[in-house]
């Protein structure tokens, strides 16, 4: 059954359209005939009948997936196709420009999916506390000494650096590097490579609270726990700090998946 109500007001009109009720509350209601996943509430094909659209009765939605045993989780696509995306987001908010005030970028995890396509979120260190913090960002060390991050009583730190041709004699340089008050700097992997020639790369420091990529030539990269004494989970007990070192100039570099723990 079909109710159409139609007012007439100043020349405007307003009208609600329900199927299957006869009190339609929104512009256009749709009331289903059962709750299962076995019969559909809507349903919308091309001009080739193919079903594009379906939701089904069970409150579960699927898009280029018309089979309820295919559909068994709230929202269902199937691309058709692996030469085609399933999902395009443009113009996303991210942890370096941080846009959105709403968004937390401090505390998050990364979604994985399973092998029959279900999606869910991976436990991460990030969601553990609420005082976790990332920093990722593009920087511009100088010869000044800058705060990158306070630490405080157990924390532990850990990022991704990469630069452009700007180390050493014309170098990337990149690293994975984490940070403790016991364990000082740790450096999981590195690479660099000059741009003509080679310029050696020498790490110096790993183990202790000072870490320095020091080049043959050209620019080097510092970073720094400057410690003021004190201890205890809660308290600040100093800052994580860069620098660059035998260089007249700025040196931008970047940093990708970090976290401070605490």
């Amino acid at each position: 059954m079909k109710k159409i109500l139609l007012l007439l007001i100043g020349g405007l009109s307003y009208a609600q359209v329900g199927i299957n009720t006869q009190n339609p509350t929104a512009t256009f209601e749709i009331v289903s005939t059962d709750n299962t996943s076995s019969t559909k509430s809507l349903k919308i094909s091309n001009s080739t009948l193919a079903e594009m659209f379906t939701v089904q009765n069970d409150g579960n939605i699927g898009v280029n997936s018309p089979l309820s045993v295919s559909n068994t989780a709230q929202f269902n696509v199937n691309s058709g196709a692996v030469t085609k995306s399933v999902l395009k987001l443009n113009n996303i908010s991210n942890t370096k420009d941080r846009t959105v005030t709403s968004i937390n970028y401090n505390q998050y995890s990364p979604l994985v999916i399973d092998n029959n396509g279900n999606v869910f979120q991976q436990y991460d260190i990030r969601t553990t506390s609420n005082a976790a913090v990332t920093f990722d960002g593009a920087y511009n060390a100088i010869a000044s000494v800058t705060k990158l991050i306070d630490l405080n009583g157990g924390s532990i730190v850990q990022f991704q650096v990469s630069t452009d041709f700007v180390m050493g004699n014309n170098s990337v340089l990149y690293a994975d590097i984490t940070w403790s008050r016991n364990g000082g700097f740790r450096v999981a992997a590195f690479g660099n490579e000059a741009n003509t020639g080679t310029n050696a790369l020498t790490i110096v420091g790993v183990g202790t609270n000072t870490l320095t990529f020091d080049f043959a030539t050209g620019a080097d990269m510092v970073f720094k726990a400057s410690l003021n004494g004190s201890t205890g989970a809660g308290n600040v007990i100093g800052q994580l700090e860069y620098q660059t070192q035998n260089s007249s100039s700025a040196v931008p570099f970047n940093i990708f998946y970090s976290f401070r723990s605490l």
